[in-house]
């Protein structure tokens, strides 16, 4: 991504993708509760293949993903002669075992950018808004690929009963754990 020269980057090729896929297939008994919520963030690329991955680890799929629209216009350009500049992402919404969601709210969210610490950074103030879906004071949250721990203080915002934030990166690890230690600004 364009970013990874301010940020440094990390290696997010498909292989990798997968690895991570199947990392939460061969974890999910011992990190998943057998009544959860999954917010997870995907590349439209990959809609139908992680759809069906997820799928056969036991998650009901809802169909139409959570949208952040980048309401400052930021987003990857892949071809200028040839197609659009992509303003939002898209996050599959799944549960498991019927886990009903606390209220409903609207799938997509307009908010800017904010990058501070990570080229893939989601706005807390986003994350907040999604996770009125289904985060409340019995929620326990894990954020596998935590980067700037963005979603670990949104879910703390919400009243998260215990968070975790786990980043293989050590320097975005550090970065991460300096600003949440800061307490800045929860956009």
């Amino acid at each position: 991504q364009g970013a990874a020269s301010s940020f440094g980057g990390y290696d997010d090729g498909l292989d990798v993708y997968v690895d991570l896929l199947s990392s939460l297939k061969l974890s999910m008994d011992n990190v998943v509760a057998d009544s959860a919520h999954l917010m997870f963030w995907f590349s439209m690329d990959y809609y139908m293949m992680t759809v069906d991955m997820l799928k056969e680890m036991g998650w009901t799929v809802n169909p139409f993903p959570l949208i952040w629209h980048k309401s400052d216009n930021m987003g990857i350009l892949p071809d200028p002669k040839r197609g659009p500049r992509r303003i939002y992402e898209t996050c599959l919404m799944a549960s498991r075992g019927d886990r009903q969601i606390i209220r409903a709210v609207s799938n997509v969210q307009s908010h800017p950018t904010t990058k501070t610490i990570h080229m893939s950074e989601k706005p807390i103030g986003m994350l907040t808004k999604f996770m009125e879906m289904f985060v409340d004071e019995y929620s326990i949250v894990l954020d596998p690929t935590c980067g700037s721990a963005n979603a670990i203080r949104a879910a703390e915002s919400r009243g998260a009963a215990k968070v975790l934030g786990l980043e293989i990166n050590t320097e975005f690890y550090n970065l991460a754990k300096a600003a949440y230690n800061s307490g800045g600004d929860l956009d």
